[in-house]
């Protein structure tokens, strides 16, 4: 008589490899929202500190043009 292989500890192992990729998947994702955030916040702050420089710049000129 042949018996059959044990099925059921085969695709045990393979849903607790499915499920490590899985969790490395979503890992992955949220390391990249992350650093897409904080790059993001960056380039704000930078344009928001280029504008305050501009206005800065802007107020010494016209100090300098006006008659004292």
């Amino acid at each position: 008589m042949i018996s059959k292989p044990n099925v059921s500890k085969a695709n045990g192992f393979i849903l607790l490899e499915v499920l490590i990729a899985m969790s490395l998947i979503a890992g992955a994702w949220m390391g990249l929202a992350n650093q897409y955030q904080v790059m993001a916040m960056r380039f704000v702050q930078s344009q928001e500190r280029r504008i305050q420089i501009q206005e800065q710049m802007n107020q010494f000129e016209i100090a300098q043009v006006k008659p004292k």
